[in-house]
């Protein structure tokens, strides 16, 4: 297939190439798109088909325009900045998540901009285009640029008290516990300090659950601590993101969070926590 892509570009025929791919999926959508960057000579040319192809009925070429969109988005930032919206909101899951990506590519190659775009993505109507917040959120963070830490954190914390399972799903345990905790470490922990002190529920949850991922282990101590006063909040929502945070927790640190739950199993506030907690270790 791909020497079928080569072809058709030789001869200069784009549009062969979108109509494969209506068909197609994958590695060789990947191929395409850097077959196209690389033989559209015309800037111009590539915004105008990103644009076209963002529209176009075939999710698989939705998804070509999601990787091309970001090659342009110095060329016509409003427009471009509308249709990754438009397809963050996408029918089809994998679009979606294509999507975010691309706003967290752009916003690796254009801050400034692009985060002022993300700023109006989290006040959309649709849970998905709020869920690329996040999604962008974490992409930038594995630049691990040390000035955009505490913009990125900024960025999402809006989204903490957000209770749509879209966005909260892609929020503690994702963006936050698979991401930022491991690129920005400290920074990142200040502020989950910070958000440890509010009250509502939903931020709680994401505090609790940022401590479930792979950013976690490597700050176990301190990690306890948080966890340590979540653990009182008599709230089931709360204390039961505590329980899968410390059981997953324990999975790799065993030896410091094993402890721990044996002595909140003495202790009648925190002893249904060490339980649920302790059914998984």
């Amino acid at each position: 297939m791909h020497d079928v892509i080569d072809q058709a570009l030789t001869d200069h025929n784009v549009n062969a190439v979108v109509d494969l791919l209506t068909q197609l999926e994958g590695s060789d959508i990947h191929y395409a798109v850097k077959r196209i960057i690389a033989t559209t000579d015309e800037k111009e040319d590539l915004l105008e088909n990103a644009l076209s192809w963002a529209n176009h009925d075939a999710p698989a070429v939705r998804h070509l325009a999601c990787a091309l969109l970001p090659e342009v988005y110095e060329y016509d930032r409003n427009n471009v900045t509308a249709a990754l919206r438009a397809l963050a909101a996408d029918v089809e899951w994998g679009v979606r998540d294509a999507a975010g990506r691309a706003c967290g590519t752009v916003l690796t190659r254009d801050f400034p901009h692009m985060i002022n775009d993300l700023y109006d993505f989290r006040t959309d109507p649709s849970p998905h285009v709020r869920r690329a917040v996040p999604v962008a959120a974490m992409t930038a963070g594995r630049k691990k640029r040390l000035d955009w830490g505490e913009p990125l954190l900024k960025l999402i914390e809006p989204l903490l008290a957000d209770r749509d399972s879209v966005v909260r799903k892609s929020l503690g345990p994702g963006a936050i516990a698979n991401g930022l905790l491991c690129d920005h470490p400290d920074i990142a922990f200040e502020y989950l300090v910070k958000w440890s002190t509010q009250t509502d529920e939903q931020v709680l949850w994401n505090v609790a659950m940022a401590f479930s991922g792979s950013g976690a282990p490597p700050l176990v101590k301190k990690a306890l601590i948080v966890l340590r006063r979540l653990s009182l909040d008599g709230r089931r929502y709360v204390w039961r993101a505590v329980a899968s945070a410390m059981w997953k927790l324990g999975r790799k640190r065993p030896e410091i969070v094993r402890p721990e739950l044996s002595r909140w199993l003495e202790d009648p506030r925190r002893v249904e926590v060490a339980r649920a907690a302790l059914k998984y270790l």
